[in-house]
């Protein structure tokens, strides 16, 4: 009866981690077979929320090397704030010294940015789309960990345009240079990442 029982209980652990195993393999095709059949919304709202993510790790990142520069005083200069700027953007550089395109912009969302600022500049008149349009830096392609184009214009984007975009955390901002659409540290003036030809030729 003994051995009965351990054959018996052998039985039901082989057959226990044969299923185990079956159910670990069925996960990948599972959460794959889920992406497939969710809705465009519902994979628009992952994205975003992807997005979102990223960010908010880029600035817990720049917040933490912050707290590692020396404290400015109370009466802090305009040279001592400048150069606690660039100290800061080199540590993010650093950091940051294999970042690429797409890092914090999934090519989802670049898309979905894409379509946005497109469609937007579609549906201005061609004088009011000069007029959004003027100041942008013609500095060709931008590069990441790079400092915003020192001599450069800073144009704002169009308010209208500004709240169809996804909203961006603490003092990240969108900008655009030449054709193509930056998100801009408003901080150390770094670009963080872009969108390629979000603009068409002008």
């Amino acid at each position: 009866m003994k051995n009965r029982s351990h054959v018996r209980a052998t039985v039901w652990h082989l057959g226990a981690a044969v299923l185990t195993v079956a159910l670990v393999l069925s996960v990948g095709p599972l959460a794959a077979q889920a992406q497939k059949t969710a809705t465009p919304a519902e994979r628009q709202e992952a994205a975003l929320k992807d997005f979102k993510q990223r960010l908010n790790a880029y600035v817990d990142l720049r917040a933490n090397l912050a707290k590692q520069l020396k404290p400015l005083s109370p009466t802090a200069s305009a040279s001592e704030l400048a150069s606690r700027q660039e100290s800061l953007a080199a540590a993010l550089r650093l950091a940051r010294k294999t970042a690429k395109q797409g890092d914090l912009i999934p090519t989802s969302v670049a898309g979905q940015l894409r379509t946005i600022v497109q469609a937007d500049f579609q549906g201005r008149k061609p004088d009011a789309r000069q007029a959004a349009f003027s100041e942008v830096a013609d500095a060709g392609t931008p590069v990441i960990n790079q400092i915003y184009p020192a001599k450069a214009a800073l144009p704002t984007v169009p308010p209208l345009l500004l709240a169809k975009l996804p909203m961006l955390p603490d003092n990240l901002q969108y900008r655009f240079i030449d054709r193509h659409m930056v998100i801009l540290d408003g901080d150390t003036q770094v670009i963080i990442d872009y969108v390629s030809n979000v603009l068409p030729p002008h």
